[in-house]
């Protein structure tokens, strides 16, 4: 198993867990406003819109992408026979 796996199940995951997130919770603002003046702005608002914090977002995809990467780090393991004692 190479590393692609554990990124591609990463992005199906936080892929759904955001469309979940976003089809509950319309974000702080019906519709963000965006401005081709302010992209920076403009990105922060699409990124902060399915939990209302951008952090919060960010937390929860660094989790996830964590999360697959120690369930295949685990799964290496096992599949070569280490044990730890």
């Amino acid at each position: 198993m190479t590393i692609r796996a554990p990124l591609a199940a990463g992005a199906a995951v936080n892929l759904a867990a955001v469309s979940g997130l976003a089809c509950m919770d319309p974000g702080p603002v019906p519709f963000p406003h965006l401005s081709a003046r302010h992209p920076l702005a403009s990105y922060m608002a699409l990124a902060a819109a399915p939990t209302g914090n951008g952090w919060e977002l960010l937390t929860l995809v660094a989790f996830i992408f964590a999360a697959c990467f120690l369930v295949s780090g685990w799964r290496r393991h096992r599949r070569a026979g280490g044990s730890d004692g």
